[in-house]
């Protein structure tokens, strides 16, 4: 799958947003994890690319990763730092979901086992370190659960409401959680 890049400018600030879809761990997590270390590589080369060309740019990776932010994918290939401290020249992205997946909030659950797979990912300067700035920067991050999403009955019981249950339409909307930032900007 691609990665579509949609860039342009944001209250006159240059913005570029990564819209993903891994592959999926179908035949187990092990035996599918190069594919999704291969679309992280793909990503990161994207990403330093559009820093390479001005370090100004502010980035934002999103979608179904199909890894939990703690993954080899993410944390070794894309090298997404976990806190803002840790956000440097080497280590250029911040893993906004990081804190989320150690409280143990998910996004969807598979067997029983719940998951944050789907992931947002900012570059370095939108992260704001306690200084007063009149650009964009990370307000808050948060995955969007509320009761319609949830499924009341059934094998699905607490899981997002899916929209197929086999072959057969329940009226649903997806079996993930949407996620979403807010971005601020001080005047």
């Amino acid at each position: 799958r691609h990665v579509l890049v949609v860039s342009g400018m944001l209250d006159n600030e240059k913005v570029a947003f990564f819209v993903n879809h891994w592959p999926s761990r179908r035949g187990g997590e092990a035996i599918s994890l190069p594919k999704r270390n291969a679309a992280a590589a793909i990503l990161k080369k994207e990403m330093d690319s559009v820093l390479a060309l001005d370090p100004s740019t502010k980035l934002i990776a999103m979608g179904d990763f199909n890894d939990d932010p703690n993954s080899p994918s993410l944390k070794n290939i894309l090298k997404a730092a976990y806190y803002p401290k840790d956000v440097s020249s080497e280590t250029p992205y911040l893993n906004l979901m990081y804190p989320l997946y150690k409280k143990g909030v998910a996004t969807n659950a598979y067997q029983d086992s719940p998951n944050l797979f789907d992931q947002l990912i900012a570059s370095g300067n939108l992260v704001n370190k306690g200084e007063i700035t009149n650009e964009f920067s990370i307000f808050k991050t948060e995955v969007y659960a509320p009761a319609y999403l949830i499924t009341k009955t059934g094998n699905y019981k607490g899981y997002p409401f899916r929209s197929w249950s086999g072959d057969k339409f329940t009226g649903g909307y997806s079996d993930h959680f949407p996620v979403f930032t807010i971005l601020q900007k001080l005047p």
